[in-house]
């Protein structure tokens, strides 16, 4: 009997540390990167000097990992950004920021929960359509 016992004694300790080294090296799930549905749309706004300038603003659409999360908008170009809060469908609208037209544009998330997704990098353009994804964000 204390065999058997020792036997479910050493099986049950196993599957504990067994149990213990999964949960301590879980796989890691990425946050996927922003959605394709990013537009872009421009206005001419005072310069407060009595002349006009383009200031942009970002669109995103529905976007199921995006609900509630804080959207990074960063001019890779002119190094300033903007940071939009998305709705409860994901999409947002950023605030106006300055831009040419062509500009690298960073977008990135951070969940409620804390995560931060991969960033994504679109050309600026004022087409109102999804804008041109780049292959990368430069150096």
């Amino acid at each position: 009997m204390n065999k058997l016992r020792l036997r479910l004694l050493r099986l049950a300790v196993a599957l504990g540390a067994f149990a213990l080294c999964w949960a301590c090296n879980a796989p890691f799930i990425p946050i996927p990167p922003p959605g394709q549905t990013t537009s872009f749309t421009s206005a001419l706004v005072s310069d407060g000097a009595g002349g006009q300038k383009k200031v942009w603003t970002a669109h995103g659409g529905a976007f199921k990992y995006g609900v509630r999360a804080r959207f990074y908008v960063f001019d890779r170009t002119n190094l300033a950004g903007v940071i939009a809060e998305a709705g409860d469908d994901g999409s947002y609208t950023s605030p106006s920021f300055d831009g040419t037209m062509g500009d690298t544009i960073d977008i990135s998330y951070e969940t409620p929960a804390g995560a931060l997704s991969d960033s994504t990098c679109f050309q600026l353009t004022d087409a109102g359509t999804p804008a041109p994804q780049l292959p990368s964000c430069g150096p």
